[in-house]
């Protein structure tokens, strides 16, 4: 072994074969000690591979040290399962029914799905002949419209106009253009694709006490509650008045004149003038 070679070593490579060569003080020496003390034992075997020791019996084994950056032996251990959530049972691709849903996605698009027996496909093409086409046929309120699909697909997506009314069916089309069905879909409404024409009688709901004080104001049209229903009404003006100003309040007689005559004066203004 040439000395580069030994000086491309590194101390821990250079301290062990020290020690199977019987260098003596190999641990307490630096680098270039351990290269000048291994020299004359350099045509000892490659410290990069592993070294073979002969045993009494005379079968060569591998040493048990390996130079450092040499792969280990030991195969990695097995990584535990991943614990997860338990997904249940699979979800089924097919039910054994044969069915037709309709489903609005948006104003323009409907998604229709299906799933048709074989038992059902077998009839209906013994009807309608080998050479027939299966069909998605869309109906509205001007008219049908039919479209070619591949039943073995299961699913379609139908271009629609908004605000309308569809219902739709599965079928064969033989030669003749007969269709022999095969489902029937549910029926679906699509939503408007602009703000809602549709507007309110009323903005806002008036309020009962605004009611109750039209009423005790003796406005035309409005019915005059009984003397209960006007003292109760004065004990809760007061009680409002004296949480908002924290003021003592004033008594119910003059703090509901005082209330009913500036509320007349108000509507008497806000009124048209008649000519």
């Amino acid at each position: 072994m040439t000395p580069e070679q030994l000086m491309g070593m590194s101390v821990k490579e250079l301290k062990v074969l020290a020690g199977e060569k019987g260098v003596a003080h190999a641990a307490k020496m630096r680098k270039d000690e351990l290269v000048k003390a291994l020299l004359p034992h350099s045509r000892g075997p490659h410290p990069g591979s592993p070294s073979t020791k002969t045993p009494a019996g005379g079968t060569p084994i591998l040493s048990e040290i390996a130079p450092s950056g040499s792969s280990s032996m030991t195969p990695p251990a097995a990584r535990p399962p991943q614990v997860g959530p338990d997904p249940g049972l699979p979800i089924p691709d097919r039910y054994g029914r044969d069915r037709l849903v309709l489903m609005v996605q948006d104003p323009q698009h409907i998604f229709a799905y299906w799933e048709v027996t074989p038992e059902r496909l077998e009839q209906a093409r013994h009807a309608a002949g080998e050479s027939s086409t299966p069909v998605l046929v869309l109906m509205t309120a001007s008219g049908n419209e039919q479209r070619e699909v591949d039943l073995r697909g299961g699913n379609y997506y139908l271009a629609v106009a908004p605000n309308s009314t569809y219902q739709a069916q599965i079928a064969l089309r033989d030669r003749s253009g007969k269709l022999h069905p095969l489902a029937v879909s549910n029926q679906v409404s699509t939503p408007a694709a602009s703000v809602s024409a549709r507007q309110d009688e009323q903005w806002m709901a008036v309020d009962e006490t605004f009611h109750e004080l039209l009423s005790m104001a003796g406005l035309p049209g409005q019915v005059r509650p009984d003397s209960s229903t006007a003292r109760f009404t004065d004990q809760r003006l007061a009680a409002w008045a004296w949480k908002e100003t924290g003021v003592k309040p004033f008594s119910s007689g003059s703090l509901s004149s005082h209330t009913f005559s500036s509320l007349s004066l108000t509507v008497r203004d806000l009124e048209p003038t008649k000519r």
